[in-house]
């Protein structure tokens, strides 16, 4: 890589030892409008100097063409000297009409030490520009000379969007088809209506105990299930609405129980007491109609 080296000493009082700047830059010339342009500038000073960081230069505007972005401030020593190491980042706003040099502008550096303060200047270096492109082209004998051909456009294979909207396209259908076959819309508006999953939601809402709210419980479930049965289900009926309903075959011992305490609470004259609670009928409830969203 090219690289261009500046140097500058400066003498300091009697008995003192040398101060020297030198500038580092990845290249001379080549920048274009827009361009960071890189720079790093090593100030060598006696051992006991202090850099007063106050007299570093400040990122903004330098020149109308010319910003200096960043300022990075390393410190070391070398050779049993101090080394300060600034990295300096510029950027080039010169719009060249052709290829010539720009100005970057230098600064001044404090330095102290124990016989005294010290100015280093960092004087200004150039740096080549060019221009994007050239002013006038080439006189040519014919007009079409000036012509470029139409460049070459890339291929685009058009099938794996294609397919990936199609797949995107059933999926979406799909999920409208379900959704349409849970709330029952058209065409699905036809669907056996869930009965028990009305009664489970009704009888979540309720409140109340003994055996009055019981009792008027066991009656929606014995309408729910006339309802689901086309007729009146009597527990003599049980067989028939399992052969007829068989997703609701695991439940045979729920339903013969809830037929049970039916009788007893209604014809047999006893207290429901404990022997089928509220919260038992809610379950079988529960059950019921996850069994009928199953079927």
């Amino acid at each position: 890589m090219a690289c261009i080296v500046l140097m500058v000493a400066a003498t300091l009082p009697a008995c003192a030892q040398e101060t020297a700047v030198r500038i580092h830059s990845a290249r001379p010339f080549g920048y274009f409008v827009g361009d960071l342009i890189h720079a790093r500038i090593d100030v060598s000073a006696p051992a006991d100097s202090v850099l007063s960081r106050a007299s570093l230069p400040n990122p903004g505007p330098l020149t109308g063409s010319l910003d200096l972005r960043d300022v990075k401030l390393s410190e070391t020593s070398e050779n049993g000297a101090r080394l300060w190491r600034l990295d300096l980042t510029y950027q080039n706003f010169y719009v060249a009409l052709d290829a010539r040099d720009i100005e970057i502008p230098g600064f001044e550096l404090s330095i102290s030490t124990a016989t005294g303060a010290q100015t280093v200047a960092v004087p200004a270096w150039r740096i080549g520009v060019s221009p994007l492109r050239e002013i006038a082209p080439q006189k040519r004998e014919q007009a079409s000379d000036y012509l470029r051909p139409d460049g070459s456009s890339a291929f685009v294979d058009e099938a794996t969007p294609l397919n990936l909207a199609f797949g995107a396209g059933v999926a979406a259908l799909l999920a409208l088809a379900l959704v349409a076959r849970e709330r029952a819309w058209p065409p699905f508006q036809q669907r056996q209506a869930r009965v028990f999953s009305a009664l489970a939601r009704e009888i979540s809402t309720r409140r109340g105990a003994g055996d009055a709210h019981l009792a008027a419980t066991i009656q929606s479930v014995h309408r729910a299930l006339d309802r689901a049965n086309g007729a009146i289900l009597l527990s003599a009926d049980l067989p028939e609405f399992l052969r007829r309903r068989p997703e609701f075959r695991p439940l045979r011992v729920d339903f013969e129980q809830f037929f049970e305490t039916s009788k007893r609470l209604f014809f047999g004259g006893e207290s429901s007491k404990d022997d089928y609670a509220a919260e038992q009928l809610a379950q079988f409830v529960s059950r019921l109609a996850r069994q009928e969203r199953a079927g």
